[in-house]
């Protein structure tokens, strides 16, 4: 039996079909998925969108000119799309004046990632 099947009866029944959608739609997203995995493995929970995009950048240090838009693309992108979606939801805070985002452990939303593969948690969406 998959980890999703063990799951889903105790934990998704009790956070109602509702909360399973827009947690399953806020997840749908690669990248969240990926800043969701990288805050929470961070001893603080909390991490600058600078880090952020170094990690979903894969650590490239963006020397090339592509590779140096591609991560401003990046950067934009979580500054103006998926940050404030994740904040809206409750899922993490973001200072947007200090550029720092901040961890907020939901159990539901835990529940759902860790029923997925690592694979899937991990990876990112060009890949």
């Amino acid at each position: 039996m998959s980890p999703l099947h063990e799951a889903s009866p105790v934990v998704f029944g009790m956070m109602g079909a509702t909360h399973l959608d827009t947690y399953l739609q806020l997840i749908s997203d690669g990248h969240r998925r990926r800043i969701i995995h990288q805050l929470r493995d961070e001893t603080t929970g909390k991490a600058t969108v600078e880090d952020l995009v170094d990690q979903l950048h894969g650590g490239k240090s963006a020397l090339l000119t592509a590779e140096r838009t591609d991560r401003d693309q990046l950067s934009i992108q979580l500054i103006h799309n998926h940050l404030p979606k994740l904040d809206e939801h409750g899922i993490i805070q973001y200072d947007q004046e200090n550029k720092v985002v901040r961890y907020q452990p939901n159990k539901q939303i835990e529940t759902v990632l860790d029923a997925l593969p690592t694979e899937v948690v991990q990876t990112s969406p060009d890949s």
